[in-house]
């Protein structure tokens, strides 16, 4: 009679576990299907990064030339291969029509100090212009020297330790794309607030229209030589807008280099971390040694080649 009701209770046992365990394989299925569902199918698109600064730096190049700055050619490309410099590119003829007519607007500010009181607040516009005059000429000069820059710089990259994931290669390029993002989006906020409240709060206005007396004040040492009229007005303020981006964009292109050097120390820095400890051969030590010399050796090139953009930068 006890056998009868232990074998009738491990039946009872066994029933309930299998229960349980169709219930437990059941919301295992539904939540792996639900799992499925919702993942996107990776593309092609998801495995490009190459982890290569070329490719990192690229939108931050272009969006310097749709003002004017840096005339290189093929900063889309796939590779560094694809970069060339022309002085009978539209790139380099539209930097240049853009060096003129600051250096127009410059002589035109000078004029404006010479007739008037000569103290800081006059002075300002002049040393902001020299200050983005010589800057846009350095991005200029930069711009030549860029495709061999990129060529040394792929040559160090090559020899450094690979990237273990595609993660990995495409996180040097989206780093650059969100920092360079917040800046040039924090810029353009500073510079819209700075508008308002010129059009809002301007106690001394010059013209009735609000927004009239702000282009007339933009352009001031224009309309001291020629009657105010809007287009000429607009053609100011364009110009304004274009020396404000070369002043921030300066610190944010020296912050991409930075960010760039950076990385490729950190890369060394991390295949040192990871056999440091164990017993390695005197040539590993010996060719982490020549790749720390070439970054180096890279470090002085950038160097050498944006020390005038670094120089009216601080």
């Amino acid at each position: 009679m006890r056998q009868l009701k232990e074998r009738n209770r491990c039946n009872r046992s066994v029933r309930h576990l299998k229960i349980q365990g169709k219930i437990w394989l059941k919301n295992l299925k539904s939540g792996l299907d639900q799992i499925r569902e919702s993942q996107v199918r990776g593309t092609r698109n998801n495995f490009l990064h190459d982890g290569s600064f070329h490719e990192a730096v690229a939108p931050v190049l272009a969006v310097a030339q749709c003002f004017c700055l840096m005339p290189v050619s093929g900063i889309r490309a796939p590779t560094y291969r694809g970069l060339s410099f022309s002085r009978r590119s539209w790139r380099f003829w539209y930097s240049s029509l853009y060096l003129c007519s600051t250096s127009v607007d410059l002589a035109f500010s000078i004029r404006r100090v010479a007739h008037s009181v000569l103290d800081v607040r006059s002075v300002e516009p002049i040393v902001f212009h020299v200050s983005i005059l010589i800057a846009s000429w350095q991005f200029l000069n930069l711009a030549q020297l860029w495709p061999g820059l990129m060529r040394h710089w792929a040559a160090v990259e090559r020899r450094l330790p690979g990237y273990s994931c595609c993660l990995q290669r495409a996180r040097p390029a989206r780093r650059l794309k969100m920092v360079a993002f917040v800046l040039l989006a924090v810029s353009l906020m500073e510079h819209l607030l700075s508008i308002i409240s010129v059009v809002y709060y301007d106690f001394c206005p010059r013209r009735k229209d609000p927004v009239e007396s702000y282009l007339h004040g933009t352009s001031a040492q224009l309309f001291e030589v020629f009657p105010y009229s809007n287009w000429l007005a607009w053609l100011g303020k364009i110009q304004n807008v274009l020396l404000t981006f070369g002043w921030s964009y300066m610190d944010i292109f020296l912050m991409m280099l930075g960010m760039g050097l950076s990385e490729m120390l950190a890369r060394l820095n991390r295949s040192l971390e990871q056999q440091v400890r164990q017993p390695m051969p005197e040539a590993y030590w010996t060719w982490s040694r020549t790749l720390y010399r070439s970054i180096v050796e890279l470090i002085r090139e950038v160097d050498d080649a944006v020390s005038g953009i670094m120089l009216i930068s601080f």
